[in-house]
């Protein structure tokens, strides 16, 4: 068996509680294991650890478990150990008395306030910077200083080598339109407020050009010519095939009205999915369409591509909101690919 996070806890408890070789013995009897298979050499932690590598070896980490707590009954952390995939080593300053809230309980104070539960590890904000590295802004020159805009990233498939550019088909349909347009990534800000240099990549006229309409995907996926071999700089999201569910989160990174790239994180809540789009309340703008939309575990589930209110045979949204934002469910999208490429 793999030794897990629990069982370094439980190692840890267990050699605090009973830190006698000969009071380990006892308990090892007691659990029903066979003293002859265990190595009590070395520190009382060795030993722990031994018995209890012996222990989940044969399904036993319970009634060892069961065995010590029989001798500690009111401790916490065995208690815990027996109902819990990890130990809780939470314990916090009691301020029941110097609070104002109403009917205070351990249930109570410091609780949850939605449903769901929106805290997440730290490096969440890390892994999210990682991936904004291959969104880029999409910006089609349709005349002196006016530019059609939208937002794509960078993207790879399993079982397909090639790394594609994807945006929206509704962004750019036409191959007359190749020339016109440019990929610009690192249009951003530093931690410090300033602007990152940008850089610029032109659509590959030579490579593959795969467009699903509206109605469809709405998706145009092409790759970008890499003359100075700088591209890999900016990596690629990997795209695989995901399950998404109502009140969900997702994040979207985009460069909304063709500004600077930016991130929205609040209200944003799944609230519709079918086999072909994901909606949800997370904010975009105009030049957002071709966007990544992300789960929390930063999977893309869906490319961003409209919004608006109800549509037929669809829920009505919770009183109070009236507009929604959509994405093609990008399951559809790695079919779509798979259905025209060819490696």
């Amino acid at each position: 068996m793999a030794w897990t996070k629990k069982l370094t806890q439980l190692n840890d408890v267990l050699s605090d509680l009973v830190p006698n070789k000969d009071s380990i013995t006892k308990y090892v009897k007691a659990s029903g294991l066979k003293q002859q298979y265990i190595d009590t050499s070395g520190s009382p932690m060795d030993v722990w650890s031994n018995v209890l590598s012996e222990a989940d070896k044969n399904s036993k980490v319970s009634e060892l478990v069961k065995s010590v707590l029989h001798t500690y009954p009111d401790n916490q952390f065995l208690k815990s150990a027996l109902i819990s995939k990890e130990i809780d080593f939470s314990e916090s300053p009691d301020i029941d008395d110097a609070s104002d809230w109403q009917d205070v309980s351990d249930e109570t104070l410091e609780v949850l306030t939605m449903d769901q539960s929106t805290l997440l590890p730290v490096n969440f904000l890390a892994k999210g910077v990682q991936k904004s590295k291959s969104v880029g802004k999409v910006e089609i020159k349709i005349g002196n200083n006016r530019y059609n805009v939208g937002t794509g990233f960078l993207f790879k498939v399993k079982d397909i080598e090639d790394v594609f550019f994807i945006t929206n088909y509704h962004v750019i349909n036409n191959q007359k339109d190749i020339e016109k347009t440019r990929v610009i990534f690192d249009y951003e800000l530093d931690v410090n407020g300033n602007t990152i240099p940008s850089r610029s990549f032109m659509i590959d006229v030579d490579g593959p050009w795969y467009c699903s309409e509206v109605k469809d995907c709405d998706a145009t996926i092409f790759k970008l010519s890499d003359d100075n071999n700088t591209l890999a700089e900016y990596g690629f999201i990997e795209l695989k095939e995901i399950e998404i569910f109502i009140n969900d989160f997702v994040n979207i990174i985009q460069h909304p009205k063709g500004e600077m790239k930016q991130i929205s994180l609040y209200h944003n809540i799944v609230t519709h999915t079918n086999d072909r789009i994901v909606q949800y309340l997370t904010d975009t703008l105009k030049g957002s369409s071709g966007s990544p939309v992300f789960n929390s575990e930063w999977e893309v589930v869906a490319l961003h591509h409209s919004g608006g209110g109800s549509k037929p045979d669809e829920p009505d949204l919770k009183e109070g909101i009236k507009i929604r934002n959509e994405g093609i469910f990008i399951n559809k999208i790695i079919q779509f690919l798979k259905d025209n490429h060819k490696n």
